[in-house]
């Protein structure tokens, strides 16, 4: 059907006026639209630079690194101290930690007791004893282990010591390397299954060869491989740098390669076992790949303090504080 044509000019005005509306409404909107899209990236890019601004100048802090905690194993102290003062000495450095060898074997129960009454009210955990002594090579020695772990495991809990430690004791003479490394693991299991059920650990020791010469496990290789072969979360290395700089060297591509085994870290310098920093090794370096690695675990001090003991480890939990931050 055909489209009636506008009879006068009037009609066709009405006609353009209705679509010039239309257009610049539409156009209007648009512009609208693009202003408001422009103000929101501009907000943007201002909030953007403004955190880049803060971040630069330290005011818009990323997440904090993992943290170790500190520890101070107590018999390196001068002898005359007594056990308190020792306890009072790593608290006031500003440690949370303390450990014990056999110490505690000597304690009545009552004097256990009040030891870890100063401890809890010093904010102090002992986070490491030892069970005692015993040749970890030797299967023999299976009893032995059982019977110690007995008696150490609910003073441990007394004390609220969460882990163990046991040094390899001697080797066995005719044995081995390969037979060795398999005795101790056979041995180590049977502690696994008991700390599994405490639900504790058990670290294993290495000590150098300068310093026991007939020790069955005097580098962490040995030990790392031992561990693994265990194949157990309870059985874990005390990876001690002084005693491995000592007999081995190599220390932080071994604590990069094996760094699920490590249960607990010991600090002192070479020679002498000095606080870290007088001897001849790079403890920053070996601090910042920790940090790297996300350790936040124990790093005990076992040193000797040449000054103030309480400045010293002051002094030694700073320097690892300060690798930390600038890993």
């Amino acid at each position: 059907m055909l489209r009636p044509r506008a009879n006068s000019i009037s009609e066709r005005a009405k006609r353009r006026n209705l679509i010039v509306p239309i257009y610049t409404l539409f156009a209007r909107r648009t512009e609208i639209e693009i202003r408001t899209m422009n103000r929101r990236h501009f907000c943007h890019l201002a909030m953007a630079g403004t955190a880049l601004s803060l971040a630069s100048r330290g005011l818009f802090a990323a997440p904090p690194a993992a943290l170790p905690k500190f520890s101070y194993m107590i018999w390196a102290f001068p002898k005359p101290m007594t056990i308190d003062q020792r306890l009072e000495t790593v608290a006031k450095a500003g440690y949370t930690g303390a450990e014990l060898v056999t110490e505690w074997m000597a304690w009545s129960p009552e004097e256990r007791r009040r030891v870890a009454a100063l401890a809890k009210s010093l904010g102090i955990t002992i986070d490491l004893m030892f069970p005692g002594q015993v040749p970890l090579a030797d299967l023999a020695s299976r009893d032995i282990i059982r019977e110690q772990l007995a008696k150490a495991i609910p003073v441990a809990r007394e004390l609220g010591c969460p882990q163990l430690g046991y040094a390899s004791g001697p080797r066995i003479p005719g044995q081995s390397p390969e037979q060795q490394i398999a005795n101790i693991t056979e041995n180590l299991k049977v502690a696994a299954e008991i700390m599994e059920k405490e639900k504790m650990e058990l670290l294993l020791e290495p000590i150098d060869l300068l310093e026991n010469k007939r020790a069955a496990v005097n580098s962490v290789t040995e030990a790392f491989t031992i561990t693994r072969a265990v194949g157990s979360p309870s059985i874990k290395v005390l990876y001690d740098f002084y005693h491995e700089q000592r007999g081995a060297g190599n220390l932080i591509e071994k604590l990069e390669n094996n760094f699920d085994q490590i249960g607990l870290i010991h600090v002192a310098d070479v020679p002498g076992r000095h606080r870290p920093g007088t001897g001849e090794m790079n403890y920053n370096n070996i601090y910042r790949r920790l940090a790297a690695l996300g350790y936040n675990r124990y790093i005990a001090m076992e040193f000797y303090a040449q000054g103030d003991p309480v400045a010293e480890l002051k002094t030694a939990k700073e320097e690892v504080l300060k690798a930390f931050q600038q890993a």
